[in-house]
């Protein structure tokens, strides 16, 4: 029979276990709020942005652009990898992380080199730990997505793809499903792609009537200053999907631990209470034997 003091020990350290992963529980959870609200409030920008790259460029097949230009022989890519900067988040950095191990086969069966930025401290190390090289690792960012980083890392990316230092670049974040789904994604930044290109008269998209625009001062003008920006645009649609899913998961986790610390402690003094009892019935029946053998 286990010793009712060490039981009772043993039930008070888990008692306290529960207190921290419950207040992580609730710190995530006011988190999420705010990082989810702010994920939302991305999207209908990002809308906008590829409604209108649809528009300038829907009927302009001749319309040429260096960030649409697919190279014809590409050797070299660029991988962007978005994770949290710290832990006890489940498996929410190790999905990522596998997901960008996954882009990193697909590219090399292409023939492609490979180079990483890393967005947080946990990509940093899964790179590190893989032996790949890292030109640029941003950390203590994860909880603070701002849009003046995701200029600099966009600019960035814009400069070496039009400079020639690579042919391709791609992101890996986890996109924000719901509060208990964070779904690991790689897309491709650049070359990017026209959204809607090539679809027919009629949009497919759409069951009303064509609307036809008369852009000034010019599709091309306007596709230059707008290309930049839907890149740094999804830079930073991904640093907050990737930090809501970073929350949400969080606290997933903590909540399970809450639970089963709490199992445990409802185990833990099953086991006192009948360990307690075992040593006042043992105290008890040598009480009695005592008097016994006086009488």
């Amino acid at each position: 029979m286990a010793n009712p003091r060490a039981l009772l020990k043993r039930r008070g350290s888990v008692t306290n276990t529960r207190k921290i992963t419950k207040t992580m529980e609730m710190v995530a959870t006011a988190r999420l709020a705010r990082a989810h609200q702010a994920a939302v409030a991305a999207r209908p920008y990002a809308r906008g942005l590829e409604e209108l790259i649809v528009g300038l460029t829907a009927d302009s097949d001749s319309l040429a652009h260096p960030l649409l230009s697919v190279r014809p022989r590409p050797k070299k890519a660029a991988v962007l990898v978005m994770t949290s900067d710290r832990g006890l988040c489940g498996a929410f950095n190790s999905n990522i992380a596998r997901r960008a191990r996954e882009l990193r086969a697909e590219l090399a069966g292409r023939g492609l080199e490979v180079e990483f930025m890393a967005h947080g401290r946990k990509a940093a190390a899964a790179l590190k730990r893989a032996g790949w090289p890292v030109t640029k690792a941003y950390l203590g960012v994860s909880d603070k997505p701002l849009y003046a980083r995701a200029d600099e890392i966009g600019g960035a990316l814009i400069s070496g793809f039009l400079a020639g230092g690579f042919d391709e670049v791609h992101v890996v974040y986890s996109s924000f499903a719901s509060r208990t789904a964070q779904v690991p994604c790689a897309e491709q930044l650049l070359p990017m792609t026209a959204p809607g290109k090539g679809a027919s008269a009629g949009d497919a998209g759409s069951k009303g009537p064509r609307v036809w625009y008369l852009f000034h001062p010019g599709s091309g003008q306007i596709l230059s200053a707008v290309l930049p920006l839907a890149v740094k645009n999804r830079v930073f649609s991904a640093m907050l999907e990737t930090t809501a899913g970073e929350h949400a998961a969080r606290r997933l986790a903590m909540k399970n631990a809450t639970d089963a610390a709490d199992e445990m402690i409802g185990s833990l003094t099953r086991a006192y209470n009948r360990a307690r009892q075992y040593k006042i019935t043992q105290e008890i029946a040598e009480i009695v034997g005592g008097v016994e053998a006086q009488g």
